[in-house]
Parts: structure tokens; sequence; C-alpha cells
């Protein structure tokens, strides 16, 4: 079975895998299963700021289910990912455990130009939609979203 989170971000096969939970990445690839490759690094590309991280943390049950923590070299290329540490991202609700989440990508890795907290019903949604950015306000409208950092490319898509 090919590993639809690399072709999802195209990644190069040799790029670094690490600190990878494998729940949290067997979910992974579950739910960008039907991704056609490259749809993620074109976000990735987008919204990240070069030289710095993104993490992506995905909701059930206010438990975090999965996540993806991904680094951007200064050509906007993703090189490294990662899952969050299940201790990173404890808390009692999404916005506590964005936060949380955030903290430690910046402490443990580096600079943070996106966090993206969603849960999974919206998160499958997304996918799914033509329309991501209606699919994203969606989401925030009903609180199934925690934005935070928000890259001013993202701000403007959304608006």
């Amino acid at each position: 079975m090919p590993d639809h989170i690399v072709y999802a971000l195209a990644l190069d096969p040799n790029a670094g895998l690490r600190d990878v939970d494998q729940v949290q990445w067997a979910h992974l690839e579950v739910l960008l299963r039907d991704t056609a490759p490259g749809d993620l690094a074109v976000a990735i590309r987008a919204f990240v700021s070069a030289g710095s991280w993104a993490v992506i943390g995905i909701f059930d049950d206010n438990l975090l289910w999965a996540s993806l923590v991904v680094s951007v070299d200064d050509s906007g290329k993703p090189v490294s990912v990662s899952t969050l540490q299940l201790a990173a991202a404890a808390g009692g609700d999404m916005a506590k455990a964005a936060g949380e989440a955030v903290g430690w990508v910046k402490a443990h890795r580096g600079p943070c130009s996106l966090g993206f907290f969603v849960d999974k019903a919206h998160a499958e949604a997304l996918l799914r939609a033509s329309d991501k950015a209606a699919a994203i306000r969606t989401a925030a409208a009903s609180g199934g979203l925690v934005l935070s950092p928000v890259p001013p490319a993202l701000a403007i898509a959304l608006a």
C-alpha cells in the first residue's frame, strides 16, 4: 500500500520522517486515502512560511485522533514530517490542546506559522469539498475549527 501522506505532501520518499505515532499515522492514511497526490503540498506551499513549521491536529470527541507536524525549507518545500506526541496535545478541549501543541512545536522544532486544528467530521468534509474556503468557514462557524497562528495568506483566502 502506498504511503498516502508522503504522496499528498509531495515528499521525497527519503524525506525526514521522525517521531511518528503509528496510530495517528494510520488515521492520517485513512483520512487522506482519496486525496490527490500533491494536494496537501499545494496548501502547505500556499500557507506555510518558508523556513517554518505547520501543525495540523484532527480531533475526534475532543481527543487528538491524528496530527501532522511539517517543516518547510527556505524554498517552501515540505522536508520533514512528524506527529504530535499525545502528551503535547493533552487537554480537555480542542482550543486548549491547540495552544499546547503550537507551544510544543515552537519549543521543540522552531517557528510555527500555521496551526490548524479541526474536528474529524469537518476534516473529512474539507477534503471532499470543492470550495475549501467555504468548508473552513463552516467548520469555524460551528466551533469545529481552531486556527492559530493564522498566516496572512490564509486569512486573506478566508475573508
